[in-house]
Order: structure tokens, then C-alpha cells, then sequence
């Protein structure tokens, strides 16, 4: 039995390796990120064939009510709005993302939290590495960017997205750590300097929330509480006094972004605007039922006539909406208040609880549901939360 747990444990690390190299395809590094089979789509049909090798077969179907009336819910959904709209292979995203939600569920089932804890970590890092090395490598392309800010940076990036979504997953990724003090502390400084370099807004944003969910977790102490409020008050007021900001803004492209946003010269707000303004009436022509999975953009372009180069509304709910209706926008909702329900109720001590509330909050402006890591991580935090309740009760 000890061989097998090993196996899994080495499963583990190297599948969460491979679902953070979001570009890797089977024949080396891809650009065309949706319609590309990825090296974690290969890896992970090993699964089934080793879970089958261990525990009862019963075992299998035994997973939270409200995640399969979720898939269940959008697939049946989408396929009989097929039948009026557009198929889009994006279904089978989502297929895999549940996919990968289960693989998830059961390694915590078989592998203990410590082991977990211990592998993610020790891919983070390794992530993080390659991010940083990958940034010394881009050192003249960072250069050029510097000197003729616009937009983001032009490097070749891990994960799918840019460097706006490298930044964003780094920083989740450090979230990880808020039980190790230390590292926490070194990779949250890291994921706020890619951020700067990257000009990613929300990069900057989930580095503050991570730091926010940090302090209020049972998982700091008061001691720690103490520190963080002295330094944060200390760099606030020597801010204030020694700083210029118009200045500072002027000189770092990153900050010169947030105090551009929502202007006439914030691009990518204005792209988002953009399509928002159809939203309503693309919505209303669906009756409130959606247009399918991965029709989203289709319907505001079939409702504006307008092209755009955008694959996803930036707004995670929102696209719930107009591809799945009403229904299918609950059936989500019910996810994310059963998981911030168990994430307050454990006051934040399992670190993958705060990853998950933060990529609710950042929702609001970017992803599109289909996010295999997150559907890993979530299938990782309601079991390792059900070991924890079940361990507390045959403790009392």
C-alpha cells in the first residue's frame, strides 16, 4: 500500500506541474491554446487506471451534490442549445474541467493533507523558478517595454493568457504558503515585482488580497497580526510623506495604469466596455436561457455586428449568464457560496480556501470557468475540508 500511495503522490506532483504549463502542448510549446491537446490532457488518462487499482469502485460517485448538478446542469444545457446556436468545442472544456475536478477530490482522498500541502508547494516553487528565470532570459524585451510602455510586455509565457494571466495565477499560487512565513513572504514580493514589470493591474490586486486573506487566516498569529499592521502603517505614512506620486506614476508604467483607469486612454477597460454595452440586449434574446458554452462571444457579436479580439467577456458571471441562463448562473452560485461557507467556517486555515475566494473576486474581471487548476484545486479543498470535519468529529 505504501508503494501505491507514493505513486499517487508523484501523480500529484507532476500533474499540478503540468496544469501550471498551461502552453505545453504534445509537441513542445503552442500558441493556439484552445483547440491544442496539452501535455496534462495526455497525462491525466493515467488516472482512471490507477484509482481502479486502489479502494472500492463505489468510492468513485462519491462527490459533492452541488458539483455534479453543476456540470450536469451546463452540459445538458448547451447541448440543447446546440440544437439552435453554434456548437463550440469550449463544452469540452468544461468536460475536463470536471475531469480534472475529480482527480483532484480523490488524490486528497488517498494521499493525507501534509503530503498535498507538501507537493504543491514544492511546484510552486519550481514554477516560480522558471518564472523568474524566465524573466532574466527577457531582459531585453523588458527593457524595450520599459522604454515604450503599451499594454503588457511581448514575452513567451507558461501559462495560457499573457503575461496579465502569468501574474495572476503566480500570485494565487502564492497563497499556498500562508502557513510558511518565510516563503509566503518571498513569493508574495515576487509576484508583486512580475506584476510591475508585467503592468498587470490585477496582478498588483491579487497580491494585496492574497496579503489580506493572510492576515485574517487562523493560520497567523497574533504576534505575526502585530508586525504586519506596525510595517504597513510605517511604509503608508513614509509613503505619503516621501513619495510623489503623479511623479512615481509617471516613471512606473504599472501604477501609470491605475491611475488611468477607466479614462479614454485605459485600453483594455475601454475594449470591455465595449462589449458590454450589448450585453443586455444579447441577453434578452436568449429569454434569459444563454446561447451554450462558449458562445458568450458570439451572441455580443451576433447582436452588435461587431468583430472582436477578444475570447471571453472578462467577466466570469456575467458569461455564465448569457451561456447558460439563469439557471445555469444558480447552479454556480450555489459552488461558490457552499465553498466561501466552508472557507469562513475553517477561518481560512487551509490555504487552497483562500485561492479559491480570491479567483471568485477576480472573476469579476477576467476568466471563463473552464480554469482546469481551479476545478483541481476545488476538488483538493472539499475533500481535504471533509477529512478535516470528519477528524474533528472522532476527536470529540
Amino acid at each position: 500500500m505504501r508503494l501505491k500511495v507514493n505513486c499517487f503522490s508523484i501523480y500529484l506532483f507532476v500533474f499540478f506541474l503540468l496544469l501550471n504549463f498551461q502552453t505545453l502542448g504534445l509537441t513542445g510549446w503552442i500558441k493556439d491554446e484552445e483547440s491544442s491537446i496539452k501535455l496534462y490532457h495526455l497525462f491525466s488518462v493515467f488516472f482512471i487506471p490507477c484509482l481502479l487499482l486502489v479502494g472500492s469502485r463505489n468510492a468513485l460517485f462519491k462527490m459533492p451534490f452541488f458539483i455534479l448538478e453543476y456540470f450536469i446542469g451546463i452540459i445538458l444545457i448547451s447541448l440543447l442549445l446546440f440544437l439552435i446556436y453554434p456548437f463550440n468545442r469550449l463544452l469540452l472544456n468544461h468536460v475536463f474541467a470536471f475531469y480534472a475536478f475529480f482527480i483532484g477530490y480523490h488524490l486528497a482522498r488517498i494521499l493525507s493533507t501534509e503530503e498535498i500541502f507538501s507537493k504543491l508547494r514544492q511546484v510552486v516553487l519550481v514554477v516560480s523558478i522558471i518564472i523568474v528565470g524566465k524573466l532574466l532570459f527577457h531582459i531585453p524585451e523588458i527593457r524595450n517595454f520599459m522604454k515604450a510602455p503599451d499594454g503588457h510586455p511581448d514575452i513567451y509565457t507558461i501559462y495560457g493568457g499573457g503575461t496579465n494571466l502569468e501574474a495572476t495565477w503566480l500570485g494565487l499560487n502564492s497563497a499556498i504558503f500562508v502557513n510558511r512565513k518565510r516563503l509566503f513572504y518571498i513569493l508574495l514580493i515576487i509576484t508583486f515585482l512580475v506584476s510591475i514589470l508585467y503592468a498587470s493591474r490585477v496582478g498588483v490586486v491579487i497580491a494585496f488580497l492574497v496579503a489580506g486573506f493572510k492576515f485574517i487566516s487562523s493560520a497567523t498569529s497574533y504576534k505575526e497580526r502585530k508586525s504586519i499592521i506596525a510595517l504597513s502603517v510605517l511604509a503608508a505614512v513614509a509613503f505619503i510623506i516621501l513619495v510623489d506620486l503623479d511623479n512615481l506614476a509617471e516613471k512606473v508604467y504599472a501604477l501609470k495604469r491605475f491611475t488611468d483607469f477607466g479614462d479614454s486612454s485605459d485600453k483594455g477597460m475601454a475594449g470591455r466596455f465595449a462589449m458590454w454595452q450589448y450585453y443586455g440586449t444579447a441577453l434578452w434574446e436568449s429569454k434569459l436561457m444563454g446561447y451554450g458554452a462558449g458562445n458568450g462571444m458570439y451572441a455580443i457579436e451576433s447582436v452588435s455586428g461587431n468583430d472582436y479580439p477578444e475570447d471571453n467577456l472578462h467577466n466570469l458571471y456575467m458569461q455564465i449568464l448569457l451561456e447558460f441562463g439563469c439557471l445555469g448562473l444558480l447552479l454556480y452560485l450555489i459552488i461558490v457560496y457552499n465553498i466561501s461557507f466552508k472557507a469562513f467556517k475553517a477561518r481560512l486555515v487551509n490555504p487552497i480556501a483562500i485561492v479559491l475566494l480570491i479567483y471568485f473576486i477576480a472573476s469579476l474581471i477576467q476568466f471563463r470557468g473552464t480554469d482546469a487548476l481551479i476545478w483541481f484545486f476545488m476538488g483538493i479543498f472539499l475533500q481535504t475540508d471533509s477529512n478535516r470535519v470528519n477528524f474533528a468529529s472522532n476527536e470529540a
